[in-house]
Protein backbone atom coordinates (compact mmCIF):
# COMPACT_ATOMS: atom_id res chain seq x y z
CA UNK A 1 0.00 0.00 0.00
CA UNK A 2 2.71 2.40 0.65
CA UNK A 3 4.63 1.45 -2.68
CA UNK A 4 1.16 2.48 -4.50
CA UNK A 5 1.27 6.07 -2.50
CA UNK A 6 4.65 6.84 -3.32
CA UNK A 7 4.03 5.81 -6.84
CA UNK A 8 1.18 8.28 -7.18
CA UNK A 9 2.68 10.66 -5.06
CA UNK A 10 5.56 10.58 -7.61
CA UNK A 11 3.08 11.16 -10.44
CA UNK A 12 1.76 13.83 -9.11
CA UNK A 13 5.13 15.48 -8.41
CA UNK A 14 6.29 14.39 -11.95
CA UNK A 15 2.97 16.05 -13.22
CA UNK A 16 3.56 18.89 -11.42
CA UNK A 17 7.09 19.59 -12.53
CA UNK A 18 6.40 18.98 -16.09
CA UNK A 19 2.94 21.69 -16.24
CA UNK A 20 6.12 24.33 -14.54
CA UNK A 21 8.25 23.40 -17.64
CA UNK A 22 5.44 24.10 -20.10
CA UNK A 23 4.46 27.23 -17.98
CA UNK A 24 8.33 28.29 -18.24
CA UNK A 25 8.41 27.47 -21.34
CA UNK A 26 5.42 29.40 -22.73
CA UNK A 27 6.40 32.66 -20.55
CA UNK A 28 9.96 32.57 -22.66
CA UNK A 29 7.99 32.23 -25.81
CA UNK A 30 5.85 34.68 -24.80
CA UNK A 31 8.95 37.37 -24.28
CA UNK A 32 10.57 36.43 -26.73
CA UNK A 33 7.59 36.95 -29.17
CA UNK A 34 6.82 40.30 -27.42
CA UNK A 35 9.48 41.83 -29.95
CA UNK A 36 8.67 40.86 -34.20
CA UNK A 37 11.67 40.37 -35.33
CA UNK A 38 13.79 38.59 -38.35
CA UNK A 39 17.44 38.31 -39.82
CA UNK A 40 18.48 40.40 -42.89
CA UNK A 41 19.37 38.14 -45.64
CA UNK A 42 22.87 39.59 -46.56
CA UNK A 43 22.28 39.82 -50.08
CA UNK A 44 19.63 42.71 -49.75
CA UNK A 45 22.44 44.84 -48.63
CA UNK A 46 24.07 47.34 -51.34
CA UNK A 47 27.21 49.17 -51.19
CA UNK A 48 28.14 52.60 -52.43
CA UNK A 49 31.57 54.21 -52.80
CA UNK A 50 32.32 57.37 -50.90
CA UNK A 51 35.56 59.26 -51.38
CA UNK A 52 38.38 58.85 -49.23
CA UNK A 53 39.35 61.54 -46.75
CA UNK A 54 41.51 64.00 -47.70
CA UNK A 55 42.53 67.20 -45.16
CA UNK A 56 45.02 69.89 -46.99
CA UNK A 57 45.86 67.91 -49.50
CA UNK A 58 47.00 64.56 -47.24
CA UNK A 59 45.68 61.24 -46.36
CA UNK A 60 43.66 61.90 -43.18
CA UNK A 61 41.85 58.96 -40.93
CA UNK A 62 38.46 60.03 -38.41
CA UNK A 63 36.35 58.05 -36.31
CA UNK A 64 33.20 57.53 -37.78
CA UNK A 65 30.37 58.76 -35.69
CA UNK A 66 26.90 59.57 -37.54
CA UNK A 67 25.56 59.49 -40.85
CA UNK A 68 22.57 61.76 -42.39
CA UNK A 69 21.22 61.46 -45.81
CA UNK A 70 20.42 64.60 -47.05
CA UNK A 71 18.77 65.93 -50.77
CA UNK A 72 22.06 68.15 -51.32
CA UNK A 73 24.37 64.67 -50.25
CA UNK A 74 25.73 63.01 -47.17
CA UNK A 75 26.88 64.72 -43.54
CA UNK A 76 28.75 62.69 -41.67
CA UNK A 77 30.28 63.31 -38.04
CA UNK A 78 33.64 61.96 -37.34
CA UNK A 79 36.44 62.95 -34.93
CA UNK A 80 39.81 63.12 -36.34
CA UNK A 81 42.55 60.65 -34.83
CA UNK A 82 45.29 61.51 -36.45
CA UNK A 83 46.51 64.85 -34.99
CA UNK A 84 47.12 65.99 -31.34
CA UNK A 85 44.52 67.26 -30.31
CA UNK A 86 41.86 65.49 -31.98
CA UNK A 87 39.46 67.29 -33.06
CA UNK A 88 35.65 66.93 -33.75
CA UNK A 89 34.45 67.11 -37.73
CA UNK A 90 31.72 67.72 -39.95
CA UNK A 91 32.16 66.19 -43.21
CA UNK A 92 29.70 67.27 -46.26
CA UNK A 93 29.68 65.47 -49.93
CA UNK A 94 27.46 67.11 -52.24
CA UNK A 95 25.76 64.69 -54.98
CA UNK A 96 22.36 62.88 -55.04
CA UNK A 97 21.48 60.45 -53.22
CA UNK A 98 18.11 59.65 -55.18
CA UNK A 99 19.67 58.93 -58.31
CA UNK A 100 20.61 55.46 -59.29
CA UNK A 101 23.06 56.44 -62.10
CA UNK A 102 24.85 58.67 -60.00
CA UNK A 103 27.87 57.02 -57.79
CA UNK A 104 29.20 59.91 -55.33
CA UNK A 105 32.77 58.38 -55.44
CA UNK A 106 32.42 58.51 -59.36
CA UNK A 107 31.32 62.20 -59.83
CA UNK A 108 33.19 63.87 -56.36
CA UNK A 109 36.90 62.55 -55.79
CA UNK A 110 36.86 64.83 -52.50
CA UNK A 111 34.74 65.59 -49.23
CA UNK A 112 32.72 69.01 -50.84
CA UNK A 113 33.45 70.55 -47.15
CA UNK A 114 34.92 69.56 -43.95
CA UNK A 115 34.78 71.47 -40.99
CA UNK A 116 35.85 71.25 -37.86
CA UNK A 117 33.15 72.17 -35.04
CA UNK A 118 35.42 71.36 -31.95
CA UNK A 119 33.83 74.09 -29.52
CA UNK A 120 36.20 76.16 -29.29
CA UNK A 121 34.29 77.33 -25.72
CA UNK A 122 32.93 75.39 -22.70
CA UNK A 123 31.47 76.11 -18.98
CA UNK A 124 34.63 76.89 -16.86
CA UNK A 125 33.88 73.74 -14.35
CA UNK A 126 34.20 71.28 -17.61
CA UNK A 127 37.91 69.65 -18.13
CA UNK A 128 38.94 67.88 -21.32
CA UNK A 129 38.67 69.02 -25.04
CA UNK A 130 34.96 68.44 -26.63
CA UNK A 131 36.21 66.62 -29.49
CA UNK A 132 33.61 63.56 -29.95
CA UNK A 133 30.60 64.27 -32.29
CA UNK A 134 27.79 61.35 -32.15
CA UNK A 135 25.03 60.25 -34.29
CA UNK A 136 22.82 63.04 -35.17
CA UNK A 137 19.48 64.14 -36.94
CA UNK A 138 17.84 67.17 -38.75
CA UNK A 139 14.50 69.18 -38.00
CA UNK A 140 14.41 69.58 -41.82
CA UNK A 141 16.66 73.00 -41.59
CA UNK A 142 18.86 72.31 -38.99
CA UNK A 143 21.60 69.81 -38.24
CA UNK A 144 21.32 68.72 -33.40
CA UNK A 145 24.41 67.61 -33.56
CA UNK A 146 26.25 66.20 -30.21
CA UNK A 147 29.88 66.61 -29.37
CA UNK A 148 31.30 65.54 -26.43
CA UNK A 149 34.31 64.86 -24.25
CA UNK A 150 36.05 61.16 -25.90
CA UNK A 151 35.13 59.31 -22.15
CA UNK A 152 32.00 57.78 -20.46
CA UNK A 153 30.18 59.88 -17.62
CA UNK A 154 31.83 63.18 -19.63
CA UNK A 155 29.65 65.93 -21.00
CA UNK A 156 28.41 67.24 -24.00
CA UNK A 157 27.44 70.26 -25.95
CA UNK A 158 24.50 70.00 -28.24
CA UNK A 159 24.70 72.34 -31.05
CA UNK A 160 22.36 73.56 -34.05
CA UNK A 161 23.53 74.11 -37.17
CA UNK A 162 21.41 75.94 -40.25
CA UNK A 163 21.54 73.43 -43.75
CA UNK A 164 21.04 75.84 -45.52
CA UNK A 165 24.05 77.87 -43.98
CA UNK A 166 26.32 74.97 -44.51
CA UNK A 167 25.49 73.89 -48.06
CA UNK A 168 25.50 77.69 -49.74
CA UNK A 169 27.46 79.72 -47.50
CA UNK A 170 29.95 77.15 -46.28
CA UNK A 171 29.38 78.59 -42.75
CA UNK A 172 29.66 76.25 -39.48
CA UNK A 173 28.69 78.58 -37.09
CA UNK A 174 26.44 77.14 -34.77
CA UNK A 175 22.91 78.97 -34.46
CA UNK A 176 21.79 77.90 -30.75
CA UNK A 177 23.98 74.97 -27.97
CA UNK A 178 22.53 73.28 -25.35
CA UNK A 179 25.10 71.98 -22.53
CA UNK A 180 23.66 68.02 -20.82
CA UNK A 181 25.51 66.78 -17.66
CA UNK A 182 26.71 63.66 -19.36
CA UNK A 183 28.28 61.77 -22.59
CA UNK A 184 25.36 61.74 -25.36
CA UNK A 185 26.71 59.45 -28.13
CA UNK A 186 23.19 60.13 -30.57
CA UNK A 187 20.36 62.70 -30.67
CA UNK A 188 16.99 62.14 -32.47
CA UNK A 189 15.12 64.71 -33.75
CA UNK A 190 11.02 64.70 -33.33
CA UNK A 191 9.10 67.51 -35.18
CA UNK A 192 5.47 66.69 -33.95
CA UNK A 193 5.58 66.60 -30.88
CA UNK A 194 8.84 68.97 -30.62
CA UNK A 195 11.46 66.92 -28.70
CA UNK A 196 15.02 65.56 -29.01
CA UNK A 197 15.99 62.39 -27.90
CA UNK A 198 19.36 61.51 -26.51
CA UNK A 199 21.62 58.40 -25.90
CA UNK A 200 24.16 58.69 -23.55
CA UNK A 201 27.01 56.12 -23.38
CA UNK A 202 25.79 52.46 -24.29
CA UNK A 203 22.42 53.79 -23.72
CA UNK A 204 22.26 53.31 -19.74
CA UNK A 205 20.31 56.06 -19.75
CA UNK A 206 17.90 57.89 -22.46
CA UNK A 207 16.95 61.64 -22.47
CA UNK A 208 13.69 63.21 -23.85
CA UNK A 209 13.97 66.92 -24.25
CA UNK A 210 12.60 70.01 -25.31
CA UNK A 211 14.21 71.89 -27.86
CA UNK A 212 15.13 74.47 -25.52
CA UNK A 213 17.41 72.17 -24.00
CA UNK A 214 14.79 71.51 -21.13
CA UNK A 215 14.83 68.17 -19.32
CA UNK A 216 11.32 66.57 -20.00
CA UNK A 217 12.03 63.08 -18.85
CA UNK A 218 14.97 60.67 -18.51
CA UNK A 219 15.01 56.73 -18.14
CA UNK A 220 16.99 54.16 -17.07
CA UNK A 221 17.80 51.44 -19.90
CA UNK A 222 15.07 49.18 -18.34
CA UNK A 223 12.56 51.68 -18.18
CA UNK A 224 12.64 53.43 -21.92
CA UNK A 225 11.39 50.43 -23.67
CA UNK A 226 7.62 49.31 -22.36
CA UNK A 227 7.66 46.13 -23.96
CA UNK A 228 10.68 45.05 -23.47
CA UNK A 229 12.13 45.27 -19.58
CA UNK A 230 15.54 43.46 -20.43
CA UNK A 231 15.98 46.12 -23.99
CA UNK A 232 20.26 46.14 -23.81
CA UNK A 233 20.87 47.42 -27.45
CA UNK A 234 23.91 50.21 -27.23
CA UNK A 235 22.29 53.30 -29.50
CA UNK A 236 24.53 54.21 -32.05
CA UNK A 237 22.55 56.70 -34.47
CA UNK A 238 19.03 57.10 -34.21
CA UNK A 239 16.33 59.30 -36.36
CA UNK A 240 12.89 60.03 -36.65
CA UNK A 241 10.84 58.50 -39.12
CA UNK A 242 7.29 58.94 -39.50
CA UNK A 243 6.36 58.72 -35.99
CA UNK A 244 8.95 56.49 -35.22
CA UNK A 245 12.31 55.92 -33.65
CA UNK A 246 14.40 53.87 -36.20
CA UNK A 247 17.57 53.07 -33.56
CA UNK A 248 20.68 51.74 -34.99
CA UNK A 249 23.23 49.91 -32.57
CA UNK A 250 24.27 46.22 -30.71
CA UNK A 251 23.14 44.10 -28.57
CA UNK A 252 24.69 44.37 -25.46
CA UNK A 253 23.05 41.68 -23.63
CA UNK A 254 25.15 39.49 -21.71
CA UNK A 255 22.68 36.39 -22.40
CA UNK A 256 23.00 36.89 -25.92
CA UNK A 257 22.57 32.95 -27.51
CA UNK A 258 25.41 31.26 -29.35
CA UNK A 259 24.80 32.40 -33.03
CA UNK A 260 22.74 35.53 -32.52
CA UNK A 261 23.85 38.63 -34.02
CA UNK A 262 24.98 41.69 -32.01
CA UNK A 263 23.97 44.48 -35.27
CA UNK A 264 20.30 45.41 -35.36
CA UNK A 265 17.76 47.80 -36.28
CA UNK A 266 14.26 48.70 -33.85
CA UNK A 267 11.80 50.50 -34.72
CA UNK A 268 10.10 52.29 -31.58
CA UNK A 269 7.02 54.15 -31.34
CA UNK A 270 7.89 57.55 -29.96
CA UNK A 271 4.81 57.97 -28.31
CA UNK A 272 4.01 54.58 -26.86
CA UNK A 273 8.12 53.83 -26.73
CA UNK A 274 7.32 50.05 -27.60
CA UNK A 275 9.29 48.57 -30.06
CA UNK A 276 7.07 47.13 -33.15
CA UNK A 277 9.65 45.40 -35.14
CA UNK A 278 13.85 44.42 -34.75
CA UNK A 279 16.17 43.29 -38.23
CA UNK A 280 19.09 41.66 -37.06
CA UNK A 281 22.23 42.13 -39.66
CA UNK A 282 24.78 39.76 -40.77
CA UNK A 283 28.37 39.64 -39.45
CA UNK A 284 31.11 40.52 -41.95
CA UNK A 285 34.63 40.48 -41.50
CA UNK A 286 35.50 43.93 -40.55
CA UNK A 287 32.93 44.03 -37.96
CA UNK A 288 29.12 45.02 -37.12
CA UNK A 289 26.96 46.59 -39.68
CA UNK A 290 25.38 48.97 -36.99
CA UNK A 291 28.42 49.69 -35.05
CA UNK A 292 28.18 53.82 -35.84
CA UNK A 293 26.47 56.06 -38.39
CA UNK A 294 22.91 55.00 -39.78
CA UNK A 295 20.01 57.26 -41.81
CA UNK A 296 17.02 56.93 -43.18
CA UNK A 297 16.22 58.48 -47.04
CA UNK A 298 14.75 57.77 -49.70
CA UNK A 299 13.20 54.40 -48.60
CA UNK A 300 16.15 53.08 -47.91
CA UNK A 301 18.28 52.57 -44.23
CA UNK A 302 21.85 53.86 -45.10
CA UNK A 303 24.88 52.67 -42.82
CA UNK A 304 28.30 53.69 -42.57
CA UNK A 305 30.27 51.67 -39.90
CA UNK A 306 33.88 52.16 -40.59
CA UNK A 307 36.37 54.73 -39.93
CA UNK A 308 36.98 57.37 -42.96
CA UNK A 309 40.41 56.91 -44.30
CA UNK A 310 41.72 55.82 -47.97
CA UNK A 311 38.58 53.74 -49.17
CA UNK A 312 34.84 54.13 -47.72
CA UNK A 313 31.90 52.51 -48.18
CA UNK A 314 28.55 52.97 -47.27
CA UNK A 315 25.54 50.12 -47.00
CA UNK A 316 21.85 50.66 -47.88
CA UNK A 317 18.94 48.67 -47.85
CA UNK A 318 15.05 48.62 -48.20
CA UNK A 319 13.27 50.34 -45.19
CA UNK A 320 10.69 47.85 -46.13
CA UNK A 321 12.54 44.84 -45.27
CA UNK A 322 11.98 46.64 -41.43
CA UNK A 323 9.00 47.85 -41.62
CA UNK A 324 7.22 44.71 -42.65
CA UNK A 325 8.15 43.15 -39.61
CA UNK A 326 5.71 44.79 -37.88
CA UNK A 327 2.97 44.66 -40.46
CA UNK A 328 3.37 41.00 -40.54
CA UNK A 329 3.05 41.10 -36.73
CA UNK A 330 -0.29 43.10 -36.67
CA UNK A 331 -1.73 40.92 -39.18
CA UNK A 332 -0.85 37.52 -36.90
CA UNK A 333 -2.53 39.43 -33.90
CA UNK A 334 -5.95 40.59 -36.06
Amino acid sequence: MRSLIRTLLSCVALTILVRQSNAQTLSKSKTSSAVPGAQLDASKIHTWMLPPLYINGKPSKAHTQGLLVHQNGFFVTARRDDINPRRALLLWLRCNPSSQKENCNESKRTWTKIWDITPTSQPASWSGMLDHPGGFDSDGENLWIPISQSRRNSKTIVRKFSIRSLIDKGDATPTESITINDHIGAIAVSRSPKRLFGANWDTLLAYELSVDGNPMHHYERNSFIRNLPNWSVAVQDWKVHEGFLVASGLDKSSKLPAGRVRSLIQLINVKTRQITAELRLPRRASGNFTREGMAVFNEHIWLLPDDLEEENKLYLFSINELLKIGRESLRVKD
